[in-house]
C-alpha cells in the first residue's frame, strides 16, 4: 500500500499542527514538517483541522436497525421490557428485509461518523434462530476493510425465561462469533445463579467474551455485579467480561458509599461498562467511575429500532447527550467524555492502541473545529475517516460502498 501523508493537522486538539506518516496501515512517523514527497504517495493537506483516534462504539445492535427502511410508526405506550420483547418479535415477524442489509446500511453511518470499531449484539430466540447471527457475519465480511465488528449473540428476550434460547446460544458460538450476552439474571431469568452459570458455561466451552444488559435496580443490581465479578476473576476472563444498560450505577442514585464499592468491585475484576445514554434515566457518575479505574466506553445502543426511533450512528453525538445529561460545562469534562469515543473504548475491549503515535495503528478521523470541547458541544461533520491506513470516508461518505448495500 502507497503511503499517505496528513500534513497540517492538529493531533487531539494540539495547538500546532504536525504531520503523520502512514505506511503498511501504522503511522510510521509524527512530524513537525512534512517531508519531501515521494512517488506515488497520496498527500492531504487537513489545513489544521483536528485529527483524533477512531471512534469505538461499545453497544450496538445491527441487526435490530430499521435505517433505510420505511418510517414505522411506533405506537406502543408502554415503557416496558415486555413492550421491548414485542416489539422486538414483532420486528422479526413484519420486516422482510434481511437483517445484513439493514445492519450493513446502519454500519455504514457509523463509519462514515468515525467508528472503527463496532460490537453488535445479533438477537437468538427460537422465534429468531440464527438469521441476526448468519447476518451479522455477513457484514462483518462485507465491511472487513472498513471497521473491525465484533458480534456478540444475545438472548434479549430472556435465556431461561424464554424455553430453548440458551440451545441456540449455544449453535450461535460454533460459527465463529466473539462472544455471548444474557439479560437481567435475576429479573428476566428469575434464578440469577441458574442465568450467570449459563452465560459463564457457555463463554468457557468456547472461549469468548461475556456481557449482560443489566437493568436490575438499587441492591439488587449492585448484588449482580458483585456475583459477575466473582465469576469472571474466579475463571480468569478480567478483561472479556462487559454490563451495558447498567442503571444501579445511577438509577436509583447510589450513595457515595455503595458507588465507590461497586466502581472498586468493577475495576478489581475488570468489568468494563458501555454506558449507555437513555432519555428517561439518569447517566452514571462516568468521572467518579473512572477515577475508581472502571473501564468504559460509550455505546450507541439504539440502531433505529421498532422500539426506538432514535439513532443515527454518532458516537460523537452521544458525546453531546452523556455531557448535556452530566451537565459537564468545564472544557475538562468535555474532553473526558471525548476520551470515551475512543481511547477508554479502546482499553476497555483490549482493541489495538491508536493514540496517534509513531508504530499505533492508523485508525483516526478528521474533522472541523477549534477546541476538543467544542467537537463535543456541537459535533462537526467528518471531513476524513482512516481505518488501518485506508481512508473509508471522505466528507460524510465511504469511498467504496459493499455490494451488500449497494
Amino acid at each position: 500500500m502507497p503511503r499517505t501523508v496528513l500534513t497540517n493537522g492538529r493531533l487531539n486538539g494540539a495547538p500546532e499542527a504536525q504531520t503523520l506518516v502512514i505506511e503498511d496501515g501504522r503511522i510510521a512517523k509524527v512530524l513537525a514538517m512534512a517531508p519531501p514527497a515521494e512517488p506515488g504517495e497520496e498527500r492531504i493537506d487537513l489545513a489544521g483541522q483536528i485529527v483524533l483516534p477512531g471512534f469505538v462504539d461499545g453497544h450496538a445492535h445491527l441487526d435490530m436497525s430499521l435505517w433505510g427502511e420505511p418510517w414505522v410508526r411506533r405506537t406502543s405506550e408502554a415503557i416496558t421490557m415486555e413492550q421491548m420483547f414485542a416489539d422486538t418479535l414483532q420486528d422479526w415477524r413484519e420486516t422482510t428485509t434481511p437483517s445484513a442489509l439493514r445492519g450493513g446500511r446502519f454500519l455504514a453511518e457509523c463509519i462514515r461518523h468515525g467508528s472503527t470499531n463496532v460490537r453488535t449484539f445479533a438477537n437468538v430466540a427460537p422465534e429468531i434462530g440464527l438469521e441476526g447471527v448468519h447476518g451479522m457475519l455477513e457484514v462483518r465480511a462485507a465491511f472487513a476493510e472498513q471497521v473491525d465488528l465484533e458480534i456478540i449473540a444475545f438472548g434479549q428476550i430472556g435465556v431461561l425465561s424464554h424455553p430453548g434460547t440458551a440451545d441456540f446460544l449455544d449453535e450461535a458460538l460454533k460459527v465463529g462469533i466473539d462472544g455471548v450476552a444474557g439479560v437481567d439474571p435475576a429479573g428476566i431469568d428469575g434464578d440469577a445463579k441458574a442465568s450467570l452459570d449459563t452465560i459463564f458455561g457457555l463463554a468457557g466451552k468456547y472461549g469468548v467474551a461475556v456481557d449482560f444488559h443489566l437493568h436490575e435496580t438499587g441492591e439488587l443490581g449492585r448484588w449482580l455485579i458483585r456475583q459477575i465479578a466473582e465469576r469472571t476473576k474466579a475463571l480468569g476472563l478480567q478483561g472479556k467480561v462487559s454490563l451495558c444498560d447498567v442503571f444501579c450505577l445511577a438509577d436509583p442514585w447510589p450513595t457515595p458509599d455503595q458507588l465507590a464499592e461497586t466502581s472498586h468491585v468493577l475495576a478489581d475484576a475488570g468489568v468494563a461498562v458501555a454506558v449507555g445514554v437513555h432519555g428517561l434515566l439518569p447517566v452514571p457518575d462516568v468521572r467518579r467511575l473512572a477515577e475508581f479505574g472502571v473501564p468504559m466506553c460509550l455505546g450507541s445502543d439504539s440502531s433505529r429500532s421498532r422500539w426506538s426511533p432514535w439513532g443515527d450512528g454518532d458516537i460523537l453525538a452521544r458525546a453531546m447527550m452523556l455531557s448535556y445529561k452530566s451537565y459537564f460545562r468545564r472544557d475538562e469534562d468535555l474532553e473526558f467524555a471525548l476520551s470515551m469515543t475512543s481511547q477508554r473504548g479502546r482499553a476497555a475491549f483490549g482493541y489495538e492502541k491508536a493514540d496517534l503515535a509513531a508504530g499505533d495503528v492508523a485508525d483516526l478521523l478528521v474533522l472541523p473545529g477549534e477546541a476538543l470541547g467544542e467537537l463535543v458541544v456541537l459535533p462537526p461533520p467528518r471531513s476524513l475517516v482512516m481505518k488501518r491506513g485506508k481512508i473509508v470516508a471522505r466528507d460524510g461518505a465511504l469511498t467504496q460502498r459493499p455490494s451488500l448495500i449497494g
